[in-house]
């Protein structure tokens, strides 16, 4: 950013490179988020309680900032004042999905490893805006349910320590007094894979990134680059330095994996929560922990589950739906979207995701490539749905497909596709709601699986 009072950029990248500085302080300053939360603007910081926890600059770090800040007082004029009436919209919006995403995946969440200090402060935005909006808690101790993280292996006679991580989990009651006490369920998980232990740099490794994607064509069922393919890429440096610094990056953000999936739920939870009309059955909302590491938290609240199993007509699972591209995928464009699971417990379930699709006003490219018996990338069996599919309850996992930062530092929130990102929440609102207000839930006319067996694709 040039010197100087000029031109104010988006609020979003604002916030972003500024907490992004201020998160690589955390534990080597003092505590001053007294003095600096007051005099940012609104527009630049969210006014919640939980986010200001997250604001612990150094003392020089706080004095540089404070020329930034008075340039934003300067010059942005109305554009703040405007964005002080209000936080977010009722409405599920392109704007709320943005401004959630940014926050959610900033590098002060250290990259949401379950478990770890980062995550937790992800919980806690989450439960903060549960909160505001006055939505039921309906985990075992307010919305938190908690969960142990036992390794799937270890040595034999080897003590094994559990660390310890937490669902989040909430309803929506629904408004018709016998449907109310079912629940369609939707889901995300908070988790991700946390930070590297040596830092890269981002811009170099997003084209290294870029150029084996399309070695292999963007396509998802490739094996990956050859050693041949990766040494002829040639990262052309000069031409990335003329656009910007070098910038040290270690954190693995999860804009994408499943920041998308967790904001999108958040965004539909106040949908739901402000529309005066709700659905006839009730909304069972769950923000699974350590998916990353096992389907952990899914496993844990299906096997121990905080409402009644049995009355859980159908679940949602919203895992990566922020990208999708022509340029991200093979096949992939403004209307694609991947689907799996409702065909295989439920014809009429996979029917209602259809026609409600139909439905759109600009209906979605609905993709079941991936949902193929014995498919090799196994995704039906990757992902949280699977762990309440084993109890036959009927499926569909929504998600726009792999991508080149998947898993990478450079999954962050400036490289989601936002207008397409919002059109597929929106649609995701309307199947549950469909869901939800259909006089019988979806009929199971297909096997169910054994809930202690191995998943098959």
């Amino acid at each position: 950013m040039a010197s100087g009072c000029g031109g104010w950029p988006d609020e979003e990248m604002v916030a972003k490179d500024m907490f992004k500085a201020i998160s690589a302080q955390v534990g080597r300053g003092i505590l001053l988020r007294q003095i600096m939360v007051p005099l940012l603007p609104r527009s630049v910081v969210p006014q919640s309680r939980a986010f200001r926890q997250f604001v612990f600059p150094t003392a020089p770090l706080a004095l540089c900032c404070l020329s930034i800040v008075a340039c934003a007082q300067q010059g942005n004029g109305s554009r703040s004042r405007a964005a002080a009436t209000g936080r977010y919209s009722p409405a599920i919006t392109e704007a709320d999905l943005r401004k959630r995403l940014f926050i959610f995946a900033d590098d002060s969440m250290q990259g949401r490893e379950a478990g770890t200090v980062g995550h937790e402060k992800a919980l806690t935005y989450i439960v903060g805006e549960l909160t505001r909006l006055g939505v039921k808690p309906a985990g075992e101790n307010g919305y938190y349910q908690r969960v142990p993280l036992v390794p799937r292996r270890a040595p034999a006679g080897a003590r094994v320590d559990t660390s310890w991580s937490r669902n989040v989990i909430a309803v929506i009651e629904g408004s018709d007094p016998t449907l109310k006490t079912e629940y369609v369920a939707l889901g995300a998980h908070s988790d991700h894979v946390g930070f590297a232990r040596r830092a890269v740099d981002h811009d170099s490794m997003r084209a290294f990134l870029r150029a084996g994607w399309e070695a292999i064509g963007r396509d998802a069922n490739a094996r990956g680059a050859s050693p041949d393919q990766l040494a002829a890429i040639r990262v052309n440096m000069d031409s990335l330095r003329k656009i910007r610094p070098s910038r040290r990056d270690s954190i693995n953000n999860g804009a994408d994996d499943d920041g998308s999936g967790s904001m999108a739920l958040l965004e539909i939870a106040e949908a739901f929560a402000t529309n005066g009309t709700k659905p006839k059955r009730s909304l069972l909302l769950v923000w699974h922990t350590a998916e990353e590491k096992g389907l952990v938290g899914a496993a844990w609240f299906t096997d121990n589950p905080t409402v009644d199993r049995n009355k859980i007509v159908a679940q949602i699972n919203i895992d990566m739906i922020g990208r999708g591209s022509a340029r991200d995928v093979k096949g992939g464009g403004d209307d694609f979207l991947t689907v799996l699971g409702p065909k295989r417990l439920s014809s009429q379930f996979d029917q209602w995701v259809r026609d409600v699709n139909d439905k759109q006003p600009r209906p979605l490219k609905l993709d079941y490539e991936f949902d193929g018996d014995g498919h090799p990338q196994q995704f039906y069996c990757r992902s949280d749905h699977y762990e309440y599919a084993r109890y036959g309850i009927p499926i569909a996992f929504f998600f726009t497909s792999i991508h080149e930062d998947y898993h990478q530092v450079t999954d962050e929130p400036q490289y989601i596709e936002y207008p397409k990102y919002t059109r597929i929440t929106q649609y995701l609102y309307d199947v549950a709601a469909f869901t939800a207000n259909q006089p019988q839930a979806p009929m199971v006319d297909k096997p169910k699986p054994d809930p202690a067996g191995t998943c098959r694709q």
